[in-house]
């Protein structure tokens, strides 16, 4: 079924949902998100000329990589990563590295 945008901004569980499927879904030649952050995405020889590795950074790019990646991390980005470290201090985890894409070429522009 079709969904529209204003259904998934006004109820939760339809959001919630949406957001569980972008999560999870690899939409080529993107990774998913999930792939990414967990490692099991395995970058080919292209991703890494294009400096794309598994890690936070990577679900940056696939979710905003045209506007954040390639350049110097813009304020949103630094917030993002600090809010993705203090979780996994809480979570009693940890980060890994390459949390921003500023060294990553974006999906749609280095295929």
């Amino acid at each position: 079924a079709v969904v529209s945008t204003q259904s998934t901004g006004q109820e939760g569980k339809l959001a919630f949902q949406t957001a569980l499927w972008f999560w999870m879904t690899p939409q080529s030649p993107k990774p998913s998100c999930h792939n990414a952050i967990t490692g099991l995405w395995e970058s080919s020889s292209r991703d890494e000329e294009c400096g794309r590795v598994a890690g936070f950074g990577a679900t940056i790019n696939i979710i905003n990589g045209g506007i954040e990646c390639g350049k110097t991390p813009m304020t949103k980005t630094y917030h993002r990563v600090e809010g993705y470290k203090l979780f996994a201090e809480e979570l009693g985890t940890t980060t890994g590295d390459d949390l921003t894409c500023e060294f990553q070429q974006s999906f749609g522009s280095c295929n």
